[in-house]
């Protein structure tokens, strides 16, 4: 694994909040729920959206571009733009990467 620094303090990122990153040239999107941090692509794979734009609830977050819905901890969709049901339909799941805690910074590991 190859952990790389956010430069997002944890103590500084509350609960509901997300936060648009830029991780070795690739947009990662972090997700604070509860006392976790999710970090998934940071485009809607849809409409290429910034997601940190969007709405987060609970793990649910919404591409303001079209409405597409996604589980920060899985990637997976859970609503599609197209009001086709999951898992068919035209939008591609995030990618998600594993997150820890280090000298109280945020990390992720790209699998790269």
């Amino acid at each position: 694994m190859t952990w790389r620094p956010t430069g997002v303090a944890l103590n500084g990122f509350a609960p509901g909040a997300m936060r648009g990153v830029e991780i070795a040239g690739r947009p990662v999107l972090l997700a604070r729920v509860g006392p976790l941090v999710y970090a998934t692509s940071g485009e809607c794979p849809h409409a290429l959206g910034t997601l940190a734009e969007g709405t987060l609830a609970g793990r649910r977050v919404t591409c303001p571009v079209h409405g597409a819905v996604y589980d920060v901890q899985s990637g997976a969709v859970l609503g599609d733009p197209d009001g086709i049901v999951p898992p068919e339909g035209g939008t591609s799941p995030l990618r998600s990467y594993p997150t820890r805690v280090t000298d109280g910074v945020i990390e992720v590991d790209l699998g790269d």
